[in-house]
């Protein structure tokens, strides 16, 4: 596959990103090292950079719209420095079917979790920084945590398991993605600079991507303000699910 398609990839994983609060990295990744030929360890790098300009434009456009918990966000993301730092130094380690499948029944379980959540909601919704509880903390740094392991081992954003959990936490669908987004530009920064740091660095491919996925950072908010917020709601969580539970069953297919 050439590599001069990448732009449409980028798009696509783009709007993915900012509209769902995660997915985009697994699509850079798998595309590159599968249907490219790049080494995993360059794919890992190319996904992080190319994330973090589209993540900062997501997450300042969720912002705005009142999407974003920045206390809950500011929990995740001690969990993800820290895992994005030990994914990345273990990430020549074990073989990289071992992280696959690892990855794969994370996402898993945190489908399955969704999906039980779509049929019994949360009986307590967090709506603001107020309404933590000691135990919501440690449940979001930990959720964190997986996230940060997976965007250090494998290069890809770890939106998924950030978003699945803080919809089992309780937040609201658009708070779940938007404070999602936020998460994973800082997630990006610190697995970026680590990657960095080893040299598997390809830039000709960040810029092939990233002229796609800025493109699809822009449509991602203007699709959603344009969709109605009441029916978003309601249809984001299940579809959320589904496709951490394809990106699941397609990881453990490996």
């Amino acid at each position: 596959m050439s590599v001069y398609v990448l732009p449409l990839v980028g798009f696509l994983a783009g709007m993915l990103i900012i509209s769902l609060g995660g997915g985009g990295g697994a699509v850079y990744v798998g595309v590159l090292t599968g249907l490219c030929g790049i080494a995993p360890d360059v794919a890992a790098s190319v996904s992080l950079a190319t994330a973090i300009p589209t993540t900062l434009m997501g997450a300042f456009s969720h912002y705005r719209a009142g999407n974003v918990n920045v206390r809950l966000a500011l929990y995740v993301l001690a969990g993800t420095a820290v895992g994005s730092v030990i994914g990345s130094l273990c990430s020549g380690l074990l073989p990289l079917r071992f992280y696959n499948k690892l990855t794969g029944l994370i996402l898993l379980i945190l489908a399955l979790q969704m999906t039980w959540h779509c049929f019994y909601p949360p009986k307590r919704e967090i709506k603001d920084a107020d309404s933590l509880t000691a135990k919501d903390k440690l449940k979001a740094m930990a959720y964190g945590l997986l996230g940060g392991v997976m965007s250090g081992l494998l290069g890809v954003t770890g939106g998924g398991p950030i978003t699945a959990g803080l919809f089992v936490l309780g937040c609201a669908p658009l708070h779940a993605v938007g404070t999602s987004v936020f998460v994973i530009f800082g997630m990006s920064l610190v697995g970026f600079f680590m990657h960095l740091s080893l040299g598997h660095m390809d830039w000709q491919l960040v810029k092939l991507l990233l002229s796609g996925t800025l493109a699809g950072a822009f449509a991602g908010p203007w699709l959603m303000s344009k969709l109605d917020r009441h029916k978003v709601n309601r249809y984001l969580r299940p579809l959320v699910a589904i496709i951490n539970l394809i990106l699941a069953v397609l990881i453990l297919m490996k």
